[in-house]
């Protein structure tokens, strides 16, 4: 499977959050799976509020 993250979930699985449901953790975690992240992830916490 092919899973996009959007930044609150690629922020949530590198802090461990635990606002992070378990499935979506795994499904993450699973070597069988690839695992994206936009380009926009990178600046988007950069971004004054």
């Amino acid at each position: 499977m092919r899973l996009l993250l959007d930044t609150h979930v690629f922020l949530w699985h590198l802090n461990g959050s635990k606002a992070l449901p378990a499935d979506l953790r795994a499904a993450i975690q699973d070597p069988a799976n690839a695992v994206f992240l936009s380009p926009v992830s990178i600046w988007e916490p950069s971004v004054p509020g």
